[in-house]
């Protein structure tokens, strides 16, 4: 089997059928960080809403074991409209696949079954499009929440062949003909100081923990995306793009061929860190960019992590979104690369600790400035009350709004009633206005 390839101890980039080792062809193009320029004053662009943001995540898996149904999708959006929310952030985009009509990726396979051989298999209806028609029937608004760099899982094998093709072998100009791979797409580890490609399962060589993820040092991984979220944006009327996964994997990524080529090649040099973390910057404000001239009014928004980095008043242990996965997401924020930021400040640490919680969304807020913040927290509450201090927290703070992970957590404890008669029982209030800044973009 090709993808066999990945597995060996050496790591390398490319193994035709006679065992040669060519060097892979990358191609580099140095990132550049154009300044930002005021939007001219007649353009729309996305601006702090009038009413606080009450948004909810649907996530694929809220869906219900596949195959999913028509039936579940509307229910979750109408107990949702019910109870007082007025965003649906749905997943259309998992594992470079689609929950939409492709397109330039394939069906997801759990639209059909739990088997990967129904990649690509139509499953007789649009979610997305189903989505948007029940969401503006009832006044909530709809936006398309994507992964950015999960390509495909861990251990499932190789996907099968579809039409489109799936980025597994799209990015790796896979020739049916040569039978080469080249997987310098993914993120690289080192191995034995040897710079190795992840594996699609967790015994490999650099092993595919969460998924098997595209490099975001590498150009044709983030024209692939662009090119995906525009496609969104050009044939369904979503209210927004919300990305999530638009981080590396860990500290340790990525040694691919065309990073450290990018990198060495900067004058003046900077730190390799920096240059990941302002790569991922780049090409946040350039897809904000390309997105607003489709739809002048989406809102730009991205799931964040919980902690951007320690201060002082952070004084538990946790992972840092800014050393840790070189994600800047105060710099988008301020610079206007999105609309919106929601930190996902929930699991059990945050869902027992409020103190934590707080801590880490008063570092958020500080930020939000004219843009907007929607502090994420958890559903899976024992007490419906903690969920009800934090809303009332947020407000407190002047949060624009709250996003609450997730509809099947709501769902299975049952606290859609107690969000429609607590927090949510009156209409959505103003959110605290500030003075607006100049709306930003990239050329």
């Amino acid at each position: 089997m090709l993808v066999l390839v990945l597995m060996m101890e050496c790591g390398a980039a490319m193994v035709d059928v006679d065992g040669a080792r060519p060097k892979p062809e990358v191609t580099v193009t140095k990132p550049t960080y154009p300044p930002f320029i005021p939007r001219p004053k007649d353009n729309t662009a996305a601006q702090p809403p009038n009413r606080e943001v009450r948004a909810l995540w649907i996530s694929r898996f809220d869906l219900g074991r596949p195959p999913v149904k028509r039936e579940r999708l509307v229910e979750l959006i109408d107990r949702a409209a019910e109870a007082g929310f007025n965003v649906i952030l749905l997943q259309v985009r998992a594992t470079g696949d689609a929950y939409y009509s492709p397109g330039l990726e394939p069906w997801s396979y759990r639209l059909t079954s739990s088997r990967i051989k129904d990649l690509g298999r139509d499953p007789g209806w649009d979610p997305l499009a189903v989505a948007i028609e029940t969401a503006h029937a009832r006044g909530l608004q709809l936006h398309a929440y994507m992964n950015a760099f999960s390509m495909w899982e861990c251990g499932r094998g190789a996907p099968p062949h579809t039409t489109p093709e799936h980025p597994y072998w799209h990015l790796a100009a896979y020739n049916s003909e040569s039978m080469i791979y080249d997987p310098s797409w993914r993120v690289y580890a080192r191995r034995n100081g040897i710079p190795t490609p992840m594996g699609d399962g967790k015994n490999d060589a650099v092993a595919c923990f969460d998924y098997i993820m595209g490099s975001p040092g590498v150009e044709r991984v983030h024209n692939h995306n662009l090119a995906v979220f525009k496609d969104i944006a050009e044939r369904y009327a979503i209210d927004g793009l919300h990305l999530d996964r638009f981080r590396y994997p860990g500290p340790q990524y990525s040694h691919d061929p065309e990073t450290i080529a990018a990198w060495q090649g900067m004058v003046p040099p900077v730190t390799f860190e920096n240059w990941q973390r302002d790569n991922l910057s780049h090409w946040m404000a350039r897809t904000n960019s390309e997105i607003k001239m489709i739809r002048p009014n989406v809102t730009m928004s991205a799931a964040v992590w919980f902690t951007y980095k320690k201060t002082a008043a952070i004084t538990f242990p946790t992972s840092q979104g800014y050393y840790d996965y070189y994600q800047d997401s105060h710099r988008w924020l301020t610079e206007g690369s999105v609309d919106a930021i929601a930190p996902m400040i929930y699991g059990p640490s945050f869902n027992q600790d409020i103190t934590k919680w707080k801590i880490l969304a008063d570092d958020h807020l500080r930020v939000q400035g004219a843009r907007q913040v929607w502090l994420g927290l958890g559903a899976d509450q024992a007490d419906f009350g903690l969920i009800a201090e934090r809303i009332d927290y947020a407000r407190l703070s002047g949060a624009r709004g709250v996003a609450i992970w997730s509809a099947g957590a709501l769902d299975a404890r049952g606290y859609w009633d107690d969000l429609k008669a607590g927090p949510f029982r009156a209409p959505a209030i103003p959110a605290k206005r500030e003075a607006q800044a100049t709306p930003v973009m990239v050329p």
